[in-house]
C-alpha cells in the first residue's frame, strides 16, 4: 500500500513536469511549479536535516538523483532543483566524475529558514520568538546611539502608521517600516541586513495577529509602538528595552487568542 502511494506521488508529480516542460500552456498553470517548489524545498529541509544529525558527514557522497527520488518519493526534477539549491548554498558539491557531495561545513554557509520551518500558527510563533531577542535589543542599542534625524525618521513613522489605522488599515507595511527604522537607529547595519531578511516572515506574523484578532487590538498595538518610540526618543535604553519587550511578548500572547 505504502509503494504504492509513494509510486502515485511519484507519477503525479512527472506529469506535473511534462506539462510544465510542454509550452507555454503550462506557463498558465502556476500551482504546478509552485508545488514542485514546495516539494523541493521539502527535499532540502530532509538533506540538510541529516547532515545536521551527522547521518550524512562531510565528504559523504550523495545517492544518484534517482535513487534520491525513490528515497523521498518525488521526481527526477524536484530532486534536481533541491540539489540545485543545496549546492548554491554551499552545502553540496559536485566533483566532475565522481557525483555529487556533502561539503566540508564552513563559515561561509548562509542561514535560511523556509526549508526548516513549516507553515502555519506554530511557524509565526517561532518567527516572533527570534525576533524578540533581536528586537528588544536594537530598541535598547537605539535609544542609546540614535541621531535626531533617526528618531524624527521614527516619530514620522510612527505618525503614518496612526494615520493608517484611523483609516481602518491593518498596518501592516508601516508596522515593518516602523521595526526597521528602529534597526536603521542602532546604527549597526546587520540589525538592519536582519529585518530585512525577515521581511516577508514578519509580514505574515503581522498579519497572521491581525487577521486573528481583528481591528479591536490595533489601539493596544499603538499603544506598544508609541512607548517604544518615546523611549528610544527620551534615550532611556532601560525603558526602551523593557516596552519593545512587552510589545513582543503581548504579540506573540495575541498569536494564541
Amino acid at each position: 500500500m505504502v509503494g504504492r502511494t509513494v509510486s502515485s506521488k511519484r507519477r503525479s508529480a512527472r506529469a506535473a513536469e511534462r506539462a510544465e516542460m510542454a509550452g507555454p500552456r503550462a506557463a498558465a498553470r502556476p500551482a504546478e511549479t509552485i508545488a514542485r517548489s514546495s516539494l523541493a524545498d521539502r527535499v532540502v529541509g530532509l538533506i540538510r536535516r541529516s547532515i545536521t544529525d551527522g547521518c550524512l558527514s562531510p565528504g559523504t557522497r550523495l545517492p544518484t538523483g534517482q535513487q534520491m527520488a525513490e528515497q523521498y518519493g518525488v521526481s527526477l526534477m524536484v530532486v534536481r532543483e533541491a540539489i540545485s539549491s543545496l549546492r548554491a548554498d554551499g552545502v553540496i558539491e559536485t566533483r566532475q566524475g565522481a557525483g555529487v557531495f556533502v561539503a566540508q561545513l564552513g563559515s561561509n554557509q548562509p542561514f535560511r529558514i523556509q526549508p526548516l520551518l513549516s507553515s502555519g500558527p506554530d511557524a509565526v510563533r517561532k518567527i516572533f520568538e527570534l525576533r524578540m531577542s533581536v528586537e528588544v535589543s536594537a530598541a535598547e542599542i537605539a535609544a542609546r546611539r540614535a541621531k535626531r534625524s533617526q528618531i524624527a525618521n521614527l516619530r514620522r513613522v510612527h505618525a503614518r502608521m496612526l494615520a493608517e489605522a484611523a483609516s481602518g488599515s491593518p498596518c501592516i507595511e508601516e508596522a515593518l517600516a516602523f521595526h526597521r527604522a528602529i534597526a536603521e537607529a542602532t546604527n549597526n547595519e546587520l540589525f538592519v541586513e536582519f529585518i530585512i531578511f525577515l521581511g516577508r516572515f514578519i509580514r505574515e506574523s503581522i498579519r497572521h495577529t491581525r487577521s486573528s484578532n481583528g481591528q479591536w487590538k490595533m489601539p493596544e498595538v499603538l499603544a506598544e509602538h508609541a512607548a517604544i518610540l518615546d523611549a528610544i526618543g527620551a534615550g532611556d535604553a532601560a525603558k526602551a528595552h523593557a516596552a519593545a519587550m512587552i510589545h513582543m511578548t503581548n504579540s506573540l500572547n495575541r498569536l494564541k487568542t
